[in-house]
């Protein structure tokens, strides 16, 4: 995935203007700051909080590291949320960007989280709420996916007092995108969605099949997606 990542998720005006913004407000991050990111993937975060902050990059893909590596990012380890190889209190925040479904024990590595740094800033998405529209049309499986993936919303806020953070607070910011008909079909053929790898076999290729006949016919050329992301902030 690492070569092709950016590809179809990488948008710089987005990426700047919803989800640093968010990352900043709810995380409090200030300019000089130490700033864990978990799970940086290619460095697509890392390079826009160290305008502000100082960053240190970690994710458990080598061809992560090399892609984020060839992109300039500053400051990359290869590591395991679950076993960080940094002192008690080494940063001031550190960010879990879309990558707590991807942990084996999410609640091993809140604990690891707060034992690393003084807050935390979880981006998510909100299973119960969680619509894809025509997608779920195309791929029947994907919800029923991706809900036994995500952790819920307060299972991650129960995780992160466990874990020894003391106020925990949820906040949903809403997310909307408009893409031609043409660069959703080339999102999905991509699998923008990590779970599209996980489908039973057989339902990727006559989903993508249905969503080349249907976008066209019932959007014409403009494709508008709305979603809402739920960032959790923590502190100690």
């Amino acid at each position: 995935m690492a070569k092709d990542y950016d590809v179809v998720r990488g948008d710089e005006a987005v990426d700047r203007h919803f989800w640093l913004a968010a990352l900043v407000e709810v995380g409090r991050i200030t300019p000089g700051e130490r700033v864990l990111d978990l799970g940086a993937g290619t460095g697509r975060f890392s390079r826009l909080v160290a305008e502000i902050a100082h960053v240190v990059a970690v994710d458990p893909s080598p061809a992560m590291i090399d892609q984020a590596r060839a992109k300039g990012t500053p400051n990359l380890i290869l590591a395991d949320a679950h076993a960080l190889p940094f002192r008690r209190d080494a940063f001031d925040v550190t960010l879990l960007i879309m990558v707590v479904h991807q942990l084996a024990d999410y609640r091993k590595a809140m604990r690891e989280v707060a034992r690393v740094s003084h807050r935390a800033v979880i981006a998510t998405s909100d299973m119960r709420t969680r619509t894809l529209g025509i997608l779920e049309e195309a791929f029947p499986s994907l919800l029923a996916i991706d809900r036994a993936r995500f952790p819920l919303v307060d299972e991650l806020v129960t995780a992160l007092k466990h874990a020894g953070f003391l106020r925990v607070e949820v906040e949903e910011r809403p997310h909307g995108r408009t893409f031609t008909v043409a660069q959703e079909l080339e999102r999905v053929k991509r699998k923008y969605i990590s779970t599209l790898d996980l489908l039973p076999p057989g339902e990727f290729d006559r989903g993508l099949a249905f969503l080349e006949k249907e976008l066209p016919r019932r959007y014409g050329d403009t494709f508008e997606t709305s979603a809402s992301f739920t960032f959790v902030g923590a502190s100690r």
